[in-house]
């Protein structure tokens, strides 16, 4: 089952959702670390990824690190890329720089801006009106103090 952030819901703070599946639709603003990561049309990172597997159809404001990446005829993302596996679709945007490596996950293989910060505290979570927004067993938001 996955997690999913719903069009409407702003999360600012870091999420870490070990081996689980986070569909966003809605809007980040910190880092994220998961299983699998799906950002979906109307969905927005702000803030570096590292996952198992990225597919972006949405956008994107900060590095990814994965060992597959896949960027959709809409994604846009603004940050770099280290991949093991990287697929664009005609028509998406990449402003960026691209690295393949071997184990993109390993901790030294990201500089230290691509890497996820520690949990400090709850977050604030603002949910909308629109579509249902569920949070996952092994899912955890953090971030800083209201």
């Amino acid at each position: 089952m996955a997690s999913i952030i719903s069009n409407g819901v702003k999360i600012i703070g870091s999420i870490i959702a070990e081996g689980a599946e986070v569909q966003v639709n809605g809007e980040i603003e910190g880092n994220v670390s998961g299983g699998s990561l799906t950002i979906g049309d109307t969905g927005m990172v702000k803030g570096d990824i590292v996952a198992e597997s990225v597919t972006v159809i949405g956008r994107v404001e900060g590095s990814v690190r994965a060992r597959k990446v896949q960027l959709a005829r809409n994604a846009h993302v603004l940050g770099d890329i280290i991949h093991q596996s990287l697929a664009v679709e005609m028509g998406a945007v990449f402003e960026g720089q691209c690295r393949y490596l071997q184990d993109p996950l390993r901790p030294d293989a990201a500089p230290s801006a691509a890497q996820i910060a520690p949990p400090a505290s709850p977050t604030d979570v603002e949910f909308g009106s629109q579509g249902e927004s569920r949070l996952g067993q092994g899912v955890i938001v953090t971030g800083a103090p209201s």
